[in-house]
This record gives structure tokens, C-alpha cells and sequence, in this order.
């Protein structure tokens, strides 16, 4: 297994970086990990426009879930970021199992 590059420390001080840029009143919470940031928007529907923001342009859609979301996913400064979001556009149904 590969080491953690940095330190709790220094991830918690990119909070505030964060913060600062995206707005405190658009973040619900926000995950902090050794590696990586993991920001729940106060409003699921301004996830995208966030990501954007931030420069984040991957997305992967989960749309089996209940709801369904898409988690974006990048690098922001140097860390690897992860913004959930509504779920994009009109995904295929997920069928249900028989009951």
C-alpha cells in the first residue's frame, strides 16, 4: 500500500481556502481526509457549479441510488477534491428487482 502524501494539518488548512473561495453559506460540510477534501453543498443542485468553480470537470453518476447523484472529482491546489451534485441530466432508468 502506497503512503499518504502530507498531513491532516495541511489538508484541514486548505479548508479555509476553501471556504473562502466557493462561499461558507454554499458548504453544508466538508470531509477531511489526509489525501483529500469531500465538499457537500449546502444545495445538492449547486454541486456543478461548484465543481466548476473549483475546476473540477470529472463526473461520475450514480444513478441507481435513491436519490441519485453525480460526484464530481478532481484536483483543487494541489489536493484531490470530490463535490457531490444532483444527479446530470436524464439518466436511464435503474430497474428495480421484482418484488
Amino acid at each position: 500500500m502506497a503512503t499518504i502524501a502530507g498531513t491532516l494539518a495541511d489538508t484541514t488548512l486548505s479548508v479555509r481556502d476553501l471556504l473562502d473561495e466557493v462561499g461558507d453559506a454554499r458548504v453544508k460540510w466538508v470531509e477531511v481526509f489526509r489525501d483529500h477534501l469531500v465538499l457537500h453543498p449546502t444545495r445538492r443542485s449547486e454541486g456543478a457549479a461548484i465543481a466548476e468553480e473549483l475546476g473540477i470537470t470529472v463526473a461520475t453518476d450514480y444513478p441507481a441510488t435513491r436519490p441519485g447523484f453525480t460526484m464530481w472529482t478532481g484536483c483543487w491546489r494541489g489536493i484531490d477534491m470530490y463535490v457531490y451534485g444532483d444527479l446530470r441530466g436524464s439518466a436511464r432508468p435503474v430497474r428495480a428487482w421484482p418484488t
